[in-house]
């Protein structure tokens, strides 16, 4: 052009993006790109609204992972290798969709059985998801390989891996897995994590610690300065139950002899100056261990169980399976400062984490519609647990206390909702005292209705038929009825409706017959009259005598009338002992009768 003669030559390379990452590079500006970097600068999407009615299995899960974490400062570099496999439970064969937060993981490498894919005719990448088309599965069957790159240290989520201080910590629930890599990140995906290796500088991080059993642990050859731990976990888990820490870790360390005669290494971990102040803990551990073994029959199923504690933790606690993660304020307390009421913290939370072992991992959600499966039934294990090691009446009295100022007040205002929501936009939105306090007290509901040993029956059956399983809240309640052959489709409305329904009473006694009529009637957000146990007694009025033990009244109508028989005189009714249902109770005359509340007080 305007006489200016140029020789062009155009050098075609068909070549896959995998083949072009492992090019060598002379520069930086040459660095290799990660696959997913077209899909990080279009990763503003619009929030998008989840159903429960829209649940549908996944055509292909991944059965067995193994992983290896290369930590460096300013760099993590995490290899994962996964079996898939057909889902039994789904409708055949198809595409293999993987969770994956591009702004967190540069995905570099992905090959299914040693082959790389091509982008577009093996897989699709769109943000927070990687579809592995069913063509580069045999009959959905592969070893998937992938390897990401991720930076803890600019991880300011604390979601997925971070950095802490001096140490390096995961925090997977509800969907922090997908900012490690690339993985179905939902709960009904449970997979044997078969071999977890964690490398690391060895002065820096001389502790790394992952879920399961300890394997094996070494010296990089070539690279004395570093170490290597390898951990490995035989019982199948969701994504949101796996954890790994690296650090500089002080710890205190005890057996504890389960029923059965196998003895369980214990081990509790944090900064080398607040080991002194473990021990409390560690005491609570063990009489949580003993405490499952004697009420539920539930012992551990591993032979170490490790507890890290944190300071910079956002979710209290965590209950890693054989990993758990707590805040330091739930695990630390100093003998000369801590209060009562810090120790009582400290061994709650401890047998909660605990307790979730089974109610939680060893059985755990389908989705997270069920949230309240097993933070429900944990935080009433962990309630009963707590009034047994010390005094139940005032246990029960402080966690309706708490009830009634934190979560009643959640259900009547513009944040009511259900246990089991319907829809969600964020996940971390429903971590709730609804469902955590309202769920432990529908499934305490199901223990005041069935009795302790009825509920007995209905957990040994739920952990036969599901264990290894995520399951629904239709499941716990099924294994409730049919051990008790007792019809709880009524009952299930706890689930689906939101606010405090009220119960109001009213009474007559016929002193001629001798006949105490009490008449419940009930008012909530449900078309359908909803199941509400009324734990009921009666007092003479004249002798101060009980003449009517504790008689659970099922006020399944909008109106029912209760009749007692056979008593001398008149009676005062002491109604909803044991606080049996989350509602309000007020008289047919909206007035409050102080002579009477003196009176149930005084006895």
């Amino acid at each position: 052009t305007n006489q200016r003669r140029y020789s062009t030559i155009v050098i075609k390379f068909n070549l896959t993006p995998n083949q072009l990452n492992n090019m060598p590079s002379t520069s930086e500006s040459q660095s290799r790109v990660a696959l997913n970097s077209a899909v990080k600068a279009d990763a503003e999407t619009a929030p998008v609204e989840c159903f429960r009615a829209d649940y549908e299995p996944l055509p292909n899960i991944v059965s067995k992972i193994s992983m290896d974490f290369d930590i460096r400062d300013g760099k993590t570099v995490v290899t994962s290798e996964m079996t898939i496999e057909p889902n039994p439970n789904g409708k055949g064969p198809g595409d293999l969709v993987l969770d994956g937060d591009e702004t967190a993981v540069k995905l570099m490498t992905l090959q299914v059985d040693g082959r790389d894919l091509i982008e577009n005719e093996d897989y699709e990448l769109s943000p927070g998801k990687l579809v592995v088309k069913g063509v580069a599965l045999k009959d959905g069957k592969g070893l998937l390989r992938t390897v990401v790159e991720t930076v803890p240290e600019e991880n300011t989520q604390l979601s997925g891996l971070y950095k802490s201080g001096p140490m390096y910590c995961s925090q997977c629930e509800a969907m922090g897995f997908r900012r490690i890599t690339y993985y179905p990140d939902r709960p009904d995906n449970m997979a044997v994590f078969d071999n977890v290796r964690i490398e690391a500088d060895k002065e820096a991080y001389p502790v790394l610690l992952s879920n399961g059993n300890f394997i094996e642990k070494g010296s990089i050859e070539d690279e004395p300065s570093r170490h290597f731990a390898v951990w490995s976990d035989p019982f199948p888990k969701p994504s949101y139950l796996f954890c790994v820490v690296a650090g500089k870790l002080g710890s205190l360390k005890d057996t504890y002899t389960t029923t059965s005669g196998t003895e369980v290494q214990l081990e509790i971990f944090s900064e080398e100056e607040n080991v002194n102040k473990l021990d409390y803990a560690m005491e609570s551990l063990k009489r949580s261990m003993k405490w499952d073994e004697d009420k539920f029959g539930l012992e551990y199923d591993l032979g170490i169980y490790n507890i890290v504690a944190v300071n910079d933790f956002n979710m209290g606690a965590m209950e890693n399976k054989g990993l758990n993660v707590f805040n330091t304020a739930y695990v630390l307390a100093d003998p000369s400062t801590a209060s009562d009421s810090d120790y009582e913290r400290v061994e709650g939370v401890i047998g909660h984490e605990y307790f979730h072992n089974w109610t939680g991992n060893r059985v755990t959600c389908r989705d997270w519609f069920q949230l309240t499966l097993k933070e429900g039934l944990t935080v009433f294990r962990d309630q009963e647990f707590s009034g047994d090691m010390g005094s139940n009446a005032v246990k029960r009295i402080e966690d309706v206390c708490s009830l009634r100022a934190r979560q009643f007040a959640e259900d009547a205002g513009p944040m009511s909702h259900p246990i089991r929501p319907d829809s969600y936009i964020s996940m971390d939105n429903f971590y709730t005292a609804t469902v955590y306090s309202k769920g432990a007290e529908i499934i305490r509901m199901y223990n005041t209705i069935l009795s302790e040993e009825g509920f007995r029956k209905g957990m040994d059956l739920y952990f036969k038929r599901h264990d290894g399983s995520g399951v629904t809240c239709d499941d716990f309640r099924a294994a409730m009825s049919e051990a008790n052959g007792v019809d709880l489709e009524q009952f299930g409305l706890w689930y689906s409706t939101s606010g405090t329904p009220t119960v109001t009473y009213s009474s007559d006694f016929d002193a001629v017959t001798g006949v105490f009529k009490l008449t419940l009637s009930q008012k909530s957000n449900s078309e359908k009259p909803m199941f509400i146990p009324v734990s009921t007694g009666l007092i003479d009025k004249v002798t101060g005598e009980e003449v009517a033990p504790t008689k659970v009244l099922e006020l399944k109508e909008d109106t029912q009338t209760f009749e007692f028989a056979g008593l001398k005189n008149d009676v005062v009714p002491s109604i909803l002992r044991q606080f049996s249902a989350p509602v309000k109770l007020v008289s047919s005359t909206g007035e409050i009768d102080e002579e009477t509340l003196k009176f149930l007080a005084a006895r």
